[in-house]
């Protein structure tokens, strides 16, 4: 299992992505889980996004059939280092850095309300383009059931701190919850 995230925010288009990052399956956290800040940098920030579950084996999937290859989403956080070289942040191949809500039945469309602490706004499911994610990055990587693709990233980064207990909920039910050790 894999994650892939596309750098970008859920208004811009997904095949316009350029930077999609590689996040190992030692650092997705499952839901209800902490989150264990590594110690080789000074400060953190984390930006909430939405992801999606592949359900089946795909490569080079045209966006009108990728809605075949998903069956559930749920928000996620991703941690972001502070003050360290790009180099030694490797990228974000560190463990510990993807936290993840309750993966919930993926809707055609919608409109939510996201809340909690600094993470504020609200989420067309329209706008997150899944579709358009899962072909391009099916484009460069095989997708395997069980891979999480994170769509888009709904808010800015926020700062994140040992001890801040994190929970981000959808029109009024918990869909993120994460304490940051």
């Amino acid at each position: 299992m894999k994650a892939i995230a596309l750098w970008r925010r859920q208004e811009e288009p997904a095949e316009g992505a350029t930077r999609m990052r590689l996040i190992a399956d030692s650092a997705i956290v499952g839901a209800g889980r902490p989150l264990f800040l590594p110690d080789f940098a000074p400060s953190w920030s984390g930006r909430i996004g939405v992801a999606c579950r592949i359900s089946r084996l795909g490569k080079d999937i045209a966006p009108r059939f990728a809605d075949r290859y998903a069956d559930a989403y749920c928000l996620c956080l991703h941690l972001i280092p502070h003050g360290v070289d790009a180099a030694d942040a490797r990228g974000g191949l560190f463990d510990n850095c993807l936290a993840l809500g309750p993966w919930r039945k993926l809707p055609d469309s919608g409109t939510v309300e996201v809340a909690g602490g600094d993470f504020r706004g609200s989420l067309d499911l329209g706008d997150v383009d899944f579709r358009g994610a899962i072909a391009a990055v099916s484009r460069y990587a095989t997708l395997k059931t069980g891979d999480i693709i994170v769509a888009a990233f709904i808010h800015d980064a926020a700062d994140v701190r040992a001890g801040d207990d994190i929970r981000v909920c959808v029109d009024g039910e918990e869909a993120l919850a994460t304490r940051v050790r």
